[in-house]
């Protein structure tokens, strides 16, 4: 689903990204609402169109549910509080991440871990300058771009949104109209629909529109197969098993 519904059964205005390896992540949403992962757990809490609760009454509920109060009491000296909530959340979104994929592999030593054909899609990504953004251990997700640097995406979209605005949602910078976290590349062959509005249904369509918006150029078909079997390496593995 390219946008899930809120808590009230209205369709939200972005696309979900995912939790693995948000720990990984300078920032937390589409737009960096959240500086790290206890401000995405605690205002998930207040959120209207998420939990929309509040710490009083998560508590009210989690006490009376015995397995939870024995859980935190082995754990925390205070039990069950607001502050060890966010604390026991965080620690296991810190779990999920996602390592040993087959590039992974290559990049540690393992040179038949990808073929030449998936290499000469990396080599492709790089010489494109694709690494310029995903970059860093989680392959993006460490800085905020501009969609549209080329060309006008949101002009050629037609109708926009309020989660098409971006960063400057929290800002007001004009600047920040339309700037995005960019997001990880890990795993990516696993969570289409793409983009912060899931307009790119495939990896081939993401490609396309990145290479159309973002570097000005249209990518031949053949280098968009060679980029994307390329992503496809960047599957890894959780708790030890494939995804």
């Amino acid at each position: 689903m390219a946008h899930p519904l809120n808590i009230k059964g209205e369709i939200s205005g972005l696309n979900t990204p995912t939790v693995f390896n948000s720990t990984l992540n300078f920032r937390q949403f589409w737009n960096g609402r959240a500086r790290g992962l206890d401000d995405r757990a605690a205002g998930s809490v207040h959120n209207p169109m998420e939990m929309g609760a509040n710490w009083a009454e998560v508590v009210a509920r989690l006490k009376k549910n015995p397995v939870y109060v024995n859980a935190f009491s082995g754990v925390y000296r205070g039990g069950i509080t607001p502050e060890n909530t966010v604390d026991a959340l965080v620690t296991y979104l810190r779990t999920l991440i996602t390592p040993n994929s087959r590039f992974d592999k290559y990049l540690n030593g393992d040179e038949t871990a990808i073929s030449p054909y998936e290499l000469s899609g990396f080599r492709l990504f790089s010489s494109y300058g694709c690494i310029a953004c995903h970059q860093g251990v989680n392959l993006g997700g460490n800085v905020f771009e501009k969609l549209g640097v080329m060309l006008n995406y949101f002009g050629e979209k037609g109708r926009v949104t309020d989660a098409d605005l971006g960063r400057y949602l929290i800002t007001k910078n004009p600047d920040d109209m339309f700037v995005f976290k960019v997001p990880s590349l890990r795993n990516v062959a696993l969570t289409a629909p793409y983009f912060h509005d899931g307009s790119a249904l495939t990896l081939e369509a993401a490609v396309t529109v990145m290479g159309k918006y973002q570097l000005g150029v249209d990518i031949p078909e053949e280098e968009v197969a060679r980029l994307v079997a390329f992503l496809r390496t960047l599957t890894g593995e959780f708790e030890g098993g494939p995804l």
